[in-house]
């Protein structure tokens, strides 16, 4: 997973569940602040570039079966909310994990 796919799964996997438009909002300023902080190597910091970008990445990631969408609002996969809630007994939604700690278990 390449650094915008990981931090893309990592805010899925606190919030388990969002909305397309404030999860595309949320995203794109996390890349901005994190672009502009230099922890993240990202080209054009332009809104416009960085939305279309997320989509082009969650479409992969949904493809691939690791996000789900309906009805305006992108999902985190069943199978990981299982996972989740075997490992942790819950969900957990709000509390950061780790997506690095996840799959070296």
């Amino acid at each position: 997973m390449n650094s915008i796919e990981k931090l893309i799964m990592e805010y899925f996997l606190k919030n388990i569940s969002v909305g397309e438009i404030i999860a595309i909002i949320d995203l794109r300023e996390e890349i901005k602040k994190r672009a502009k902080s230099g922890e993240l190597a990202y080209g054009e910091i332009d809104d416009a570039v960085i939305e279309r970008d997320l989509l082009t990445i969650i479409t992969s990631l949904i493809k691939r079966g690791f996000l789900e969408y309906n009805m305006g609002v992108f999902n985190l996969a069943g199978w990981i909310r299982d996972y989740l809630k075997k490992k942790y007994k819950s969900l957990e939604a709000g509390v950061f994990k780790s997506i690095d700690k996840l799959t070296s278990d």
